[in-house]
């Protein structure tokens, strides 16, 4: 398998873990953080957003096995989408003044390794095509 193949694998696998995890447990996602879903609708909205997108995001990956230009975009938007994730919770952890490694910064260099792996991924699509 190639280093594309790889990377994109590696991340679909990631995504589809924490999908998982919150379509089964969601009251384990915001317990992480110190939270609670305590309610049906909180539990649902945990499981749409924290298990809805990643597993979108793990699909997406997964049916993006090609080099050709409609996956390159699919690998660039998920990478997209974890940089975003990454900053966002970077800049929410600035306002806040508070980094912990363990959750924020474990998911933050999560994201941000997603963010990169994906950027090599196409990176490397495109060596191939050209080399």
């Amino acid at each position: 398998m190639t280093l594309r193949g790889h990377l994109r694998r590696s991340a679909a696998a990631a995504y589809a873990a924490i999908g998982v995890v919150a379509a089964l447990a969601p009251s384990r996602v915001p317990a992480l953080f110190g939270g609670a879903a305590g309610t049906p609708e909180a539990r649902t909205e945990v499981r749409a957003v924290y298990a809805g997108i990643p597993l979108a995001l793990a699909a997406s990956l997964a049916a993006a096995s090609g080099s050709t230009p409609g996956d390159d975009a699919v690998l660039q938007t998920v990478g997209a989408a974890s940089a975003g994730m990454a900053v966002a919770r970077l800049a929410g952890c600035v306002a806040e003044r508070r980094l912990t490694v363990w959750p924020s910064g474990a998911f933050l260099a999560l994201e941000a390794g997603l963010a990169v792996a994906l950027r090599a991924a196409v990176q490397a699509g495109s060596t191939r095509r050209t080399g």
